[in-house]
């Protein structure tokens, strides 16, 4: 989590925005009078606490977060909004940024050492007569050589000293091989020795590919542990890495799904077989920061772990930590006692195999690799499967077995946000439990409490009504009563969150700069306004296109690098996020401009129509409450979103048309 993402999640904006001006409730969303421009009639600010966002409606025509709220309002830049909200929130901001250069630095040489380690095995393993071990293990594994190769598989020498002393040679020195994972300490006898010994040597690399730490297998009959993974260090967090993702990932998305499993052994026999859409674990459990990093490439996911008693936990535990990171969304919303509240709605596909008894994924490939995608296919839904295997040796004349397995699986029935497919789920749990489905309707299970913000008082009507309002122009009347579903049409992809366009964007135009001025003449032939700040909801990202757009203005361009050195921490923390991310491949430059000006508009298109909506919620009010001047404002707000709408969209279709065009001269 970024520090804005932090500051964010333990401040809430109505909160913020009180300190400025009154606020009441209206639906959803809290009304007031714009601090910005004069308005003393009809309230035109709005604050809406769900996606912690502000707009004004009005003159200003403006909205944002927290942070360009109080930068527009105390007339701060970006560092001193940051610095005070920190305060205020009691987040603790990072230091100067030589101490991250320094930092950078000792990273990078250990990320060199841990490069020079892996080569140092890989040899060992090739050519050392002491490897002979090793290359028979291997070869038992039915691993050829191009998949030793491409692992880099290693040998580390019996010996208590043979990597310490082959380093030292190298000009490293005890106390940087320690902090790399190299070698171990006994701080009672304070003696220092190799940490890996007559082990197979399995190099595990982070996303972008540079080697983090080992994993090593014993190769003695009873030895203990059967793994051994370095020890957690600067580069090495088990709960962060996921083995073989660095070479799966264009796979996965080529794949669309990923699987996941639990041994490199696994991941190894796969990508030889021709299945590289694999991963596994590092440790017994899934985590949140691995299940993130997979939702870049993927929304479909198959965990398929091995069927002994372990493996049953571990996909339990596995399951629990998907429930609560990949297929939820989080809103973080903090009420006026501070409590966290958080609220889920479905994301992703997750799906489970439950491997035949005795089997685990090495083995099936290994010996019959039609099997694999065979077994693939019958993968169960999550919710499907939790029932299973929680009702698998459930004695059914047991009630309060029952009862338990019900308070189990309930809510994960509850979270499903499809009514068809939610109630499925109900009538399956009810026939697994042998009891009647209205029984099981009636069981309570316990619920995280939530805090709603205290609404202002209700005033009552007063008992004579005033006479109707006096009819709108046409054009207006028609703004206000147009269903939102009949000027657009939700694009294919339209579950894309606004976010993750823009994040897509801004990622793909530190990678390929030239993007933006493609980008921009492709919007301004289809008469749309070039990107700018204001389609973006995050301060860091507006101050980051302005920056970026600075940087491509200037007569000599400057590299990403120079890029980031020029932005304080925060910023620069964004744009290395956004840079990690991947790139679009070369061979796919020539359509990423379409590509990226399709998003732009997608991004434009749900941003218009969540106003839109918000705008015909406000008319709707104005109506309740007779309020003829407020109605008629409303209206007319409405009245030009639906032209923008029309317009994006017709620049959307005008869009198509090129492509089907390209695609049907290409073919002739």
């Amino acid at each position: 989590m970024s520090v804005t993402e932090e500051i964010k999640s333990r401040l809430d904006i109505v909160d913020i925005v009180s300190d400025y001006l009154p606020l009441r409730k209206s639906g959803r969303s809290y009304a007031g009078f714009c601090p910005f421009h004069h308005n003393t009639r009809t309230p035109s600010f709005y604050v809406f606490p769900e996606t912690q966002t502000w707009h004004c409606f009005g003159a200003c025509a403006e909205g944002g977060d927290i942070f360009s709220f109080v930068m527009k309002k105390e007339g701060w830049d970006f560092k001193e909004a940051l610095a005070k909200l920190a305060q205020k929130a009691g987040v603790e901001l990072e230091p100067l940024k030589p101490v991250n250069k320094k930092k950078q630095a000792a990273e990078d040489k250990m990320a060199a050492l841990l490069e020079a380690a892996a080569d140092y095995f890989h040899m060992l393993f090739l050519h050392a007569p002491q490897g002979e071990q090793a290359r028979r293990y291997v070869g038992e594994r039915a691993l050829n050589d191009e998949t030793i190769a491409t692992f880099k598989l290693g040998y580390a020498l019996q010996s208590w000293d043979a990597c310490r002393n082959h380093f030292h040679d190298q000009g490293y020195s005890d106390e940087e091989l320690l902090a790399a994972g190299l070698l171990t300490e006994n701080p009672d006898k304070g003696t220092r020795y190799d940490r890996f010994r007559n082990r197979l040597m399995i190099p595990i690399r982070n996303v972008n590919g540079r080697i983090a730490g080992f994993g090593a297998r014993t190769l003695e009959k009873d030895g203990i542990p059967k793994y051994l993974n370095s020890p957690q260090t600067a580069l090495f967090d088990k709960s962060h890495l996921l083995y073989g993702l660095d070479g799966a990932k264009r796979h996965i998305r080529e794949a669309r799904q990923v699987v996941i499993v639990e041994g490199y052994m696994d991941v190894m026999q796969g990508w030889q077989a021709g299945f590289r859409n694999i991963v596994a674990q590092m440790g017994t459990a899934l985590t949140e920061p691995q299940l993130r990093q997979l939702k870049r490439y993927t929304k479909r996911f198959v965990l398929a772990l091995d069927a002994d008693a372990a493996g049953q936990k571990a996909t339990m535990r596995g399951l629990q930590v998907a429930r609560e990171t990949l297929d939820r969304e989080v809103e973080v919303k903090f009420d006026a006692h501070g409590l966290v509240q958080y609220e889920g709605r479905l994301q992703a596909d997750i799906r489970i195999v439950t491997l035949p008894e005795g089997n685990d994924p090495d083995k099936i490939i290994r010996e019959d690799p039609t099997q694999w995608p065979k077994l693939l296919e019958q993968a169960q839904p999550v919710v499907a499967y939790v029932i299973k295997t929680a009702t698998r040796d459930l004695d059914m004349n047991d009630a309060k077995g029952k009862t338990a397995v019900a308070r189990q699986v309930l809510p994960l029935i509850r979270d499903i946000a499809d009514p068809v497919e939610r109630d499925h789920y109900w009538q399956a749990l009810a026939r697994a439990l042998r009891i009647d489905q209205r029984a099981l309707r009636q069981i309570k299970v316990p619920t995280k409490k939530t805090y709603a913000r205290r609404s202002p008082p209700v005033q009552s009507a007063p008992s004579n009504q005033p006479p109707p309002p006096p009819p709108l122009p046409p054009e207006l009347e028609a703004a206000s009563t147009t269903k939102p579903g009949a000027i657009i049409r939700r694009t294919s992809d339209g579950k894309m969150a606004a976010g993750m366009r823009q994040t897509n964007y801004l990622s793909q135009c530190l990678h390929h700069p030239h993007i933006m001025n493609q980008v921009n003449q492709r919007l301004v032939q289809n008469q749309q306004p070039p990107v700018s700040e204001s389609d973006f909801t995050g301060s860091e990202d507006r101050l980051l296109l302005q920056q970026m757009q600075h940087w491509q203005g200037q007569a000599t361009v400057a590299s990403v690098n120079e890029l980031c050195d020029s932005l304080d921490n925060t910023l620069n923390e964004r744009a290395q996020a956004l840079l990690a991310l991947p790139a679009a491949p070369e061979s796919e430059l020539e359509q990423l401009a379409e590509k990226l000006v399709k998003s732009v508009l997608d991004w434009r298109l749900n941003q218009t129509m969540r106003l839109n909506g918000e705008v015909r919620q406000l008319v709707e009010e104005a109506k309740a409450v007779n309020d003829t001047h407020a109605l008629q404002t409303y209206a007319r707000q409405s009245l030009e979103l639906s032209r923008q709408i029309r317009n994006i969209n017709q620049a959307r279709h005008a869009m198509s048309a090129v492509s089907r065009r390209k695609a049907e001269d290409s073919v002739r």
